[in-house]
């Protein structure tokens, strides 16, 4: 799907008079002559910023300036600028911030008024004190969609093609494995009805989208508004098929809410659960239980939307014995799609810092939720890639699952192929689990 983040802040920077142009390296390869340009911006999450650096470096070389953000950048400046070959980083969201910055670079304004940057004097970091988030979303202009090359985002979604929107940011819940909260701030921000279903009739009229992912970080947090947007989708008839963020107990508790997205077309909802085991919830600091969970998966199937369920394993205080009941749990609440992770510490999470010291490495390419990065208490780190496949595997790869799957594999020699390489395999991690 397009980079939107990247989009928005094209979009601020053209509305003030600037002519941005954007590379996404996700779909092409072209290759660019750096020095045509005044600045090159470059997003990074941890597992790309690795390949930031590349491009970074490569800029710096030609004397070309680098303005660094993303998630990354913004809570480890210190290494990106210390690299050498990035001048400023970008903290949070951008789109302001680095049209302030432009005004620096044409002499319009000292870069101590720059909120929201990092950048080094004299071998030091500097840090700008940190940029306002915006309040009013609906003030920001769309993003730049007409700077990319929208033909090839080949997403699907219920078989029709599928594209992103953003409908709200920030996240009030502040979970320690997750830097949300405080790169877009604990105060949740919201576009109106209106401005939703304006980008959605303009997504399906340019583009032909019949699908869309709304990636906010909740897009329930508030049901009234949820249900404006759904009713909106219903009397433009948009006919599209979508796929949102939620949290099991906000399901549970607003049934006119989950009616009013199967109307609107709701194909999926994604739940982050985490775990089957209550203790590991605990250590979590989650407060819903694993009962509030077959709730809200049985009130979606009543409403024929399907679940995406996201569990992690690998917490600091699991046991093998917690991951396999994790394992079974996701099996016996069967939504219709998992995801399963190696809890990752991410940097600006509050689980970075807790295990700081026990970090298994800072190769940041593998900081993609597959690989081990920091010891637990009680298991060793070479028993969760295993572990991990052994999850897909009986999740997957059993009778009852296989048929439901059947008839999509067949229009899917990939799918195919590996649901016939991993039979066997899951047969045995059935019978692991189960003796487990």
């Amino acid at each position: 799907m397009p980079p939107l983040g990247l989009a928005y802040v094209a979009s601020v920077l053209k509305q003030a008079g600037h002519s941005p142009e954007i590379l996404d390296l996700d779909v092409t390869r072209k290759r660019v002559d750096f020095t045509t340009y005044d600045l090159v911006g470059i997003s990074a999450l941890t597992p790309t910023y690795p390949n930031a650096l590349t491009i970074a470096q490569a800029c710096a070389r030609k004397g070309v300036p680098v303005a660094m953000g993303g998630y990354h950048p913004t809570f480890m400046d210190g290494e990106a600028l210390g690299t050498g070959w990035v001048n400023y980083v970008v903290r949070g969201e951008g789109e302001y911030i680095l049209l302030d910055l432009l005004d620096y670079l044409g002499g319009k304004k000292p870069i101590e008024r720059v909120a929201g940057i990092s950048y080094r004097r004299k071998g030091e970091v500097k840090r700008n004190a940190a940029a306002l988030p915006v309040h009013d979303l609906d003030s920001i202009p769309l993003p730049a969609r007409e700077l990319l090359e929208m033909e090839k985002y080949n997403a699907t979604l219920n078989e029709s093609r599928m594209t992103s929107v953003i409908t709200s940011r920030g996240c009030p819940f502040n979970c320690h494995f997750c830097s949300s909260s405080r790169f877009g701030g604990k105060k949740w921000r919201s576009r109106s009805a209106e401005s939703v279903l304006d980008e959605l009739g303009r997504l399906k009229e340019d583009y032909s989208y019949r699908a869309v992912n709304f990636i906010d970080d909740n897009f329930t947090l508030n049901p009234k508004r949820t249900i404006e947007i759904c009713e909106g989708m219903i009397e433009k008839k948009l006919g599209m098929s979508w796929l949102a963020l939620s949290r099991p107990e906000t399901i549970v508790k607003h049934e006119p809410m989950v009616e009013r997205m199967a109307e609107a077309g709701a194909y999926m909802v994604f739940l982050g659960m985490e775990s089957g085991s209550e203790e590991t919830l605990r250590g979590y600091h989650k407060t819903v239980g694993t009962d509030q969970f077959y709730k809200a998966v049985k009130m979606l199937s009543q409403y024929n939307i399907k679940t995406w369920a996201s569990f992690m394993i690998g917490a600091l205080n699991e046991t093998r014995d917690m991951i396999v009941k994790t394992l079974n749990f996701a099996r016996k609440l069967n939504p219709h799609a998992v995801q399963f992770s190696i809890l990752t510490p991410y940097p600006g999470t509050d689980l970075f810092e807790k295990v700081r010291g026990r970090l298994l490495t800072r190769n940041w390419k593998i900081f993609d939720g597959t690989h081990p990065i920091f010891k637990p208490d009680n298991i060793s780190e070479k028993e969760l890639r295993p572990l991990l496949r052994a999850a897909y595997s009986s999740f997957y790869i059993r009778p009852a699952k296989l048929c439901k799957e059947f008839e999509l594999a067949v229009r899917n020699r990939r799918l195919l192929k590996t649901l016939a390489r991993g039979f066997f395999r899951g047969l045995r991690m059935n019978l692991f689990l189960q003796s487990g």
